[in-house]
């Protein structure tokens, strides 16, 4: 059954045709709508058994007035078969609700609720441009996509389990009190009114304080997640583990923890005081009631239990709405970051890239990201298919802004770029992507695999083609040796963050391996061999020229031997192309790549 319960939904259902909502609630109503029909069953099972609990409150007076007036010898006589209902009623029905209830929650409900959301938000956060990523730090992109999905999770799965049952609950006892006896309701409703008025009092104050304390949390894992990944730079810093930055952050969570649990005080010691009038004045009220003979004693006993069971069900509820708040003040916290609109998206009428040589051109194209220097300006370039080239230039002369416009991982600010004479902005990302390989200087790895490394997590790859891959690379000789913390060896064996546990040449011989299996027809490559030794490059040199024999190649290096043989070298200055031919043509007329060719030193650019 609870197997049946959990497959009620799918969490993994299409992407929303629109970006998510920046509004907690139009997000949450976009979240739950693939649940409405486990919502709708949860609220009906919630509905029925706060009838029940309130009813059996209401029959505990009845049966304490039928002790009073029934002599022991009679009342299994009289009284025994509604005995056997009720206690039919109390061990059967009363529970089949409970379980009902939690396995539509807690089951059906807050997995696939929460499996979706995330799913949803990671797909939307995957779609965000490149530059997106480079205005926050990766871990806390990753932390508040987890949080938000906890937040939002946790503030639908308040309202559903608690909220909906306690507001049919109170409800019930109120409309049970007034049928007795309509003076009844007075304390009732006066303690109702005393409750809304603190919820009105610490609610906008618990919200406050836990959106600051979310904000101070963020801001405390991203410190920490930035600290560990650069973990050399604090070892070899002045400050070391003493870093007064750090003691800023933790000093600020600190500051805004405190301040909320102080709220929560408030909250718990406003029930306490609220349980205790409710208690003195129901339960006083009904005695007075008695010694006049308005009402019966099953009543004074009713109003006692129900006194209890309401100051039990008044502190759950306030933890709720605290709960519920806390949440919400999470979601308005990450929203913001994490639901922004897409940077860079397909057209609507988008279609899939088609190859046919693999000619790239570049028409009057300038980008600065946003801002008035830098990157490129007014480039014009022309790349026949099959064409390899070389690009070279200083840091910062836009070599790198060149292949991340052609990549579309930023849209060029003016003029357009094409390939095979489509426009790279009417086809999808996807298939622009498939049809390029790259090879960075920065070749970061997943922690997963070496064999999903090269297959870029690509299913159903013949080994064969990866082992042969990894040879092409010369990566074949150091892969079999590789050992993981888990003991899994060679192909198997996962690399650590970012590619750790290798050195920089295996990182790199594992990318070349990647692009060598992907076989697309045009080929980037950004210092690929920049971390290889001599003896690693030149194993690798002949095969990495029969893969680039029938592609269309961008090959952008500092070490211009590795570059010398390529059928043209375009170099940039200061974001524009101020040369462009062969190697000999370029040294001929003595221009700035003759004069890099001069001062190099054991084969790479020197700095002036």
């Amino acid at each position: 059954m609870f197997r049946r319960l959990g497959d009620l939904a799918d969490p993994f259902l299409p992407d929303p045709p629109h970006n998510p909502p920046t509004r907690v609630w139009p997000f949450l109503k976009l979240q739950l709508r693939p649940l409405r029909h486990i919502i709708t069953a949860s609220l009906l099972f919630s509905a029925a058994s706060a009838a029940v609990e309130v009813w059996l409150i209401f029959y505990t007076g009845q049966l304490v007035d039928t002790l009073a007036a029934t002599t022991p010898a009679r009342l299994w006589a009289e009284h025994g078969l509604e005995l056997v209902l009720v206690a039919a009623l109390f061990l059967i029905l009363r529970p089949l609700l409970w379980t009902g209830r939690e396995s539509l929650d807690d089951i059906a409900f807050r997995p696939n609720a929460a499996t979706g959301t995330r799913w949803r938000l990671h797909r939307h956060v995957l779609g965000q441009s490149v530059g997106w990523f480079r205005k926050d730090l990766a871990g806390r992109i990753a932390s508040r996509v987890t949080e938000l999905t906890t937040a939002a999770t946790g503030a639908a799965y308040t309202v559903l389990h608690t909220l909906s049952f306690v507001g049919m609950y109170i409800v019930g006892s109120f409309w049970l009190m007034s049928a007795q006896d309509i003076r009844l309701a007075i304390p009732l409703a006066l303690w109702i009114g005393l409750y809304f008025a603190v919820m009105a009092y610490v609610v906008p104050r618990y919200r406050r304080a836990s959106q600051r304390h979310q904000s101070t949390q963020s801001a405390l894992t991203g410190l920490l997640v930035d600290t560990y990944a650069n973990i050399d730079t604090i070892k070899m810093s002045a400050t070391g583990t003493d870093d007064p930055e750090s003691r800023r952050r933790f000093a600020d969570n600190h500051t805004a923890h405190l301040r909320l649990q102080r709220v929560e005080v408030t909250i718990n010691a406003s029930m306490m005081a609220l349980g205790t009038i409710l208690t003195v004045g129901l339960v006083g009220y009904s005695i007075a009631l008695w010694q006049t003979g308005a009402a019966p004693l099953g009543l004074v006993a009713a109003s006692l239990a129900l006194s209890l069971r309401v100051n039990g069900i008044a502190e759950w509820l306030l933890d709720a709405v605290t709960a519920l708040f806390g949440c919400l003040g999470a979601m308005r916290e990450h929203l913001p970051t994490i639901a922004q609109p897409l940077e860079i998206t397909d057209a609507p009428t988008a279609t899939d890239l088609t190859i046919t040589g693999g000619a790239i051109r570049l028409h009057d194209v300038s980008h600065h990201y946003g801002k008035e220097t830098g990157g490129l300006d007014r480039v014009c370039l022309n790349i026949p298919a099959g064409q390899k080239i070389g690009l070279v230039g200083r840091s910062g002369a836009g070599k790198s802004t060149l292949v991340n416009l052609i990549l579309r991982f930023f849209d060029a600010e003016s003029g357009t770029i094409t390939i095979d004479d489509q426009n790279i902005r009417a086809v999808t990302q996807d298939s622009l992507r498939h049809h390029i390989a790259l090879v960075s200087q920065d070749a970061s790895l997943l922690h997963r695999s070496v064999a999903a490394n090269i297959t870029g997590g690509v299913d159903n790859i013949d080994r064969t083609r990866i082992t042969e891959a990894a040879r092409k690379a010369a990566a074949d000789g150091f892969i079999p040796t590789l050992r993981d913390a888990t003991g899994r060896t060679g192909y198997d064996a996962h690399v650590g963050e970012r590619g750790v546990t290798l050195s920089g040449g295996q990182r790199q011989r594992i990318a070349l391996a990647r692009a060598f299996l992907t076989e697309a027809p045009i080929l980037v490559l950004d210092e690929a061999t920049s971390a290889l030794d001599s003896e690693s490059e030149a194993a690798i040199q002949e095969t990495l020229s029969e893969i680039m024999a029938d592609k269309t190649v961008i090959a952008i290096a500092h070490r211009l031997s590795t570059i010398a043989h390529l059928d043209r070298i375009v170099v940039l200055d200061e974001g524009r192309i101020v040369e462009d031919g062969s190697h000999d043509q370029l040294l001929t007329t003595g221009g700035i790549y003759a004069d890099l060719w001069k001062h190099q030193s054991g084969g790479f650019l020197s700095s002036t």
